[in-house]
């Protein structure tokens, strides 16, 4: 379905009465009201999967001690037997997970679980301005039907596929025709954007942004340090979610991530020592989909936590980590100063060899060999001198069939781990 089409299935969606009752309970903030116990309910009385393996659990006090942890795997060519008994196959919606674990599920749910999520997606929208006062541009992977852009519905659609330096300056110059005051973003997408806007330096100035949303790709704290460094009066809203619908969180600039209560039960399991912090997996139970309830689901998506309890990011999935000399299984953190990448325009990381990471560039006519020496010196440090830095140049980087650009290709099996990280 085009971004067009999914735009106007939401805008029939905000009228109905579930989407309105369901959008003003999470901007008073309601707690989430007996859903964890009814979703568990839910599922052990109309779902097979849950009614075989499970059907004589206590749910008194909710009942989730009971259930173990439920892995992709245990859902994968198995899809139909997590699906309600109550629902009828054939009128069910499905998507598919991405499927860059290794595995990608199918999920089916029907229209309430579409019409909560696109409740909470617009609540993120409007921490940076109210419902009529927004105009949308759209830097996600989606490609206009014809050209690099269009315009519908108070949206400007821009091709992220066709981003270069003299794009740049013609994207400009749409912003401010359209008069455009949110940015909806993938981050690989807006971090080329941020580099091209820096290339031009002077000739470019967006003072009617007034905020940008960011969801899909990891967004990590350097990167929203660089941006609010060339937006610094922004609103800078991180959404993280997933297909399952097991959680959502939201963090705004530089602060914390908030896991929204009424939308999924969340955990955090597997914790292991990050310098002065953890990490560790987030597990959720989903409360919108009663086509498709998943407990206690396994996302492989990882954050981190620091002393008090506090998400300072979201690291990404199990896939986002990698092996250094000593077999330790580290995130892929890059710390760099402040001139380091000031001639890489775009990044990579790629891994097939334990001890050897592969920083692939794309850059400008500036870059040299200083600059190398400058990368090569600052993942030794960030790694600990663990890991051999390898800088190879590249003309471009594939981006997913979405057209998402992964973060690391992780080509190395990364096992389930509760090891020290030093």
């Amino acid at each position: 379905m085009d971004y067009w089409k999914k735009l106007l299935i939401k805008r029939i969606i905000r009228i109905c009465p579930l989407y309105k009752k369901t959008y003003a309970k999470i901007s008073k903030g309601d707690p989430n009201n007996n859903l964890l116990k009814k979703s568990i309910s839910n599922a052990l009385a109309n779902v097979p999967y849950y009614r075989n393996k499970y059907g004589n659990v206590s749910i008194d006090n909710n009942g989730l001690d009971n259930f173990i942890i439920l892995r992709k795997s245990d859902i994968a060519n198995n899809e139909g037997l997590f699906i309600s008994d109550k629902y009828n196959k054939k009128i069910l919606l499905k998507k598919s997970t991405g499927g860059t674990t290794g595995i990608s599920l199918k999920i089916f749910s029907f229209y309430k679980s579409e019409i909560c999520e696109t409740a909470y997606i617009d609540y993120a929208f409007s921490l940076i301005t109210k419902g009529s006062n927004l105009r949308v541009a759209v830097l996600r992977g989606n490609k206009p039907s014809s050209g690099i852009f269009e315009y519908k519905y108070r949206h400007l659609l821009l091709s992220s596929y066709d981003l270069s330096k003299t794009n740049v300056k013609f994207y400009v110059g749409l912003l401010k025709k359209y008069k455009i005051n949110c940015l909806f973003v993938y981050p690989s997408s807006l971090h080329l954007f941020c580099k091209y806007l820096i290339e031009l330096g002077n000739e470019v100035e967006l003072p009617q942004i007034k905020g940008i949303l960011s969801s899909s790709e990891i967004l990590s704290t350097e990167d929203k340090n660089s941006i609010l460094k060339i937006f610094p009066d922004i609103t800078l809203i991180d959404r993280y979610g997933q297909n399952e619908r097991v959680a959502m969180a939201i963090s705004i600039n530089k602060g914390y991530y908030k896991f929204f209560d009424s939308y999924g039960y969340v955990e955090f399991i597997n914790k292991s020592i990050l310098k002065q912090n953890r990490t560790a997996e987030i597990i959720g139970t989903n409360y919108f989909n009663d086509v498709m309830p998943l407990i206690r689901y396994a996302t492989d998506d990882y954050v981190e936590i620091d002393s008090n309890g506090n998400i300072v990011s979201i690291i990404g999935r199990k896939q986002d980590f990698i092996i250094n000399k000593h077999n330790e299984i580290v995130p892929c953190i890059f710390s760099e100063r402040k001139h380091t990448l000031e001639n890489v325009l775009n990044f990579q990381y790629y891994q097939d060899t334990v001890g050897i990471l592969e920083y692939r560039v794309i850059t400008n006519n500036k870059f040299g060999k200083e600059d190398i020496e400058a990368i090569e010196e600052d993942l030794k440090n960030s790694f600990g001198n663990k890991i051999d830095p390898i800088v190879q140049i590249v003309n471009a980087i594939d981006k997913t069939d979405a057209g998402k650009q992964k973060r690391l290709i992780q080509k190395l099996i990364i096992p389930d781990f509760n090891t020290i990280i030093e």
